[in-house]
């Protein structure tokens, strides 16, 4: 079964609450085609007046179609995040309006003007930003540099960073 691999890739993509909203539209559209096909002949009627076969089909129908299109609403939510971002934190800007330091392989912006700094999280999120390979390499944990208050030099620019007066912003986050 190498060959659906990919579907359930795919699948665990979707957000938990949409897998519901698929699996409960798919259940019932299956459940209206069993009654039809091997049901009684007269109609299965729900409040004495709608054939539940109909209403099951039309409801889990709607179901998958609100689940397909909360899905592409949030790709365009998402990618006017990305384009925002980019536009924000360009790589033209990079040690002029924002620092860019890796700290272990944890992705930390440090925003000059606003003075917060922000994680980037995941990877993919790094890559829609164009930040992979950029920035400052620094072999201790960001916790550890927190915590003792260390000033940090930003390569070739001779710039530091000083740690006391930035605050935490949270994350950027691109990804679904």
């Amino acid at each position: 079964m190498e060959f659906l691999k990919f579907l359930s890739e795919d699948w665990k993509k979707i957000p938990q609450n949409l897998r519901y909203l698929i699996l409960a539209g798919g259940f019932l559209m299956f459940n209206s085609w069993l009654l039809d096909h091997w049901g009684e002949n007269e109609p299965y009627l729900l409040w004495w007046k709608l054939d539940i076969r109909v209403f099951g089909y039309s409801l889990g129908f709607t179901l998958i179609m609100l689940c397909f299109s909360l899905l592409v609403l949030k790709q365009f939510f998402y990618f006017g995040r990305v384009i925002w971002y980019r536009k924000k934190y360009s790589i033209e800007k990079l040690d002029k309006d924002f620092h860019l330091i890796w700290f272990k392989g944890k992705l930390i912006l440090f925003d000059v003007g606003k003075e917060m700094y922000y994680h980037v999280f995941p990877w993919g999120t790094a890559q829609d930003l164009l930040f992979v390979g950029r920035g400052e390499k620094i072999p201790k944990s960001f916790d550890a540099v927190l915590t003792q208050k260390e000033d940090i030099s930003v390569g070739n620019t001779g710039k530091t960073i000083k740690i006391k007066s930035y605050k935490n912003g949270g994350g950027i986050n691109t990804q679904i």
